[in-house]
């Protein structure tokens, strides 16, 4: 599919998974903008993409938690659908934190604690609240879906118990995609939660919990399921967690196609 009239946002683009994924949807074809903290470093990442990819890229400062930072992203958002002549297809809420330490939630710093849910809760909520308009416009006007990628964590879908806020905070968007996909998708939005399993990151690389691992998630695992979620092959899969390393796009259009996918499949239900 030709996706040079599609632009994908993706938030903490500048490093980890976000970066490539900004890697790889940018030679997919698509137009990216992708976000950071700063905007000098944003601004930097999208360049090197540029000339890395020859793709279209462009950097954001984002402070995802921040109502006001948040609805200047939407401005901008609205500037690069302009001047770039493409509508906004694909959103990734990937930027989030961890808690500095592991450990009983008490023993935690409650500064660290409270970002954690600012960047991983308030932000997707705040970035969703904003930029789908943009992308339910898209749907309407080109007739074809619109698609937000969330990236989740097992640490979401089962519970780490040495990190509560990071865990709670992936949890809650599970919640997100339920009421997403609720009032979106009759409209043509869609919404995953991919998991992206354990890269090598400044993140994961600063968990004790991952001290001793020796195995690791290829990132390309990752983009591929990410451009083939954008890409429409997986809508089966919409409100529901899929992860990386574990599920392919092959395997979930297999199972896709085998028969309608139960209710509670890969969603964050509890039997009562």
């Amino acid at each position: 599919m030709d996706h040079g009239q599609d632009l994908a946002v993706i938030t903490g683009g500048a490093r980890g998974i976000g970066r490539h994924l900004a890697d790889a949807f940018a030679r997919a074809g698509y137009a990216v903008l992708l976000t950071a903290t700063d905007g000098q470093r944003a601004s930097a990442a999208a360049a090197e993409l540029a000339a890395d990819t020859a793709g279209r890229v462009s950097g954001a400062a984002l402070d995802a938690g921040d109502p006001a930072s948040v609805a200047a992203l939407a401005a901008r958002v609205d500037e690069a659908q302009e001047a770039l002549g493409a509508r906004l297809r694909v959103l990734v809420n990937n930027a989030g934190r961890i808690e500095s330490t592991e450990g009983p939630v008490w023993e935690a710093d409650p500064a660290s604690l409270a970002a954690v849910v600012a960047a991983n809760v308030a932000g997707p909520l705040l970035v969703v609240n904003a930029l789908a308009p943009l992308l339910l416009a898209t749907a309407e006007a080109t007739g074809r879906p619109a698609r937000i990628i969330d990236l989740n964590s097992g640490s979401g879908a089962q519970g780490t118990n040495a990190y509560a806020a990071y865990s709670a905070s992936k949890l809650a968007l599970f919640r997100l995609a339920d009421s997403v996909q609720h009032y979106g998708f009759d409209r043509g939005l869609r919404i995953f939660e991919l998991s992206p399993g354990v890269i090598r990151s400044d993140m994961t690389g600063s968990m004790p919990v991952h001290a001793e691992r020796t195995e690791w998630t290829d990132p390309a695992e990752v983009a591929a399921l990410a451009l083939a979620l954008a890409g429409g092959e997986l809508d089966a899969w919409s409100g529901r967690y899929v992860r990386a390393g574990l599920d392919t796009p092959e395997s979930l259009a297999r199972r896709a196609t085998a028969g309608p996918l139960p209710a509670g499949l890969r969603r964050a239900t509890v039997e009562m």
